[in-house]
């Protein structure tokens, strides 16, 4: 196998690989249970309700 053709192979398995995995994440989901969905939505507004540490305090041990 030629050394150019070594050398260039990574670019077509990259756009291969980038093509496979945008066609995977725009899929077409099913419809989740209502019921997950409020609980993952409940469990998300705990999380940004956390209190959070000012930037540049250190942590005290």
């Amino acid at each position: 196998m030629p050394d150019w053709l070594l050398w260039l192979l990574p670019v077509p398995l990259a756009t291969a690989a980038a093509v496979a995995w945008a066609a995977w994440t725009s899929r077409t989901r099913g419809p989740g249970s209502p019921e997950e969905s409020v609980q993952q939505h409940e469990r998300f507004r705990q999380a940004m309700a956390a209190p959070v540490r000012p930037p540049g305090e250190r942590r005290r041990r």
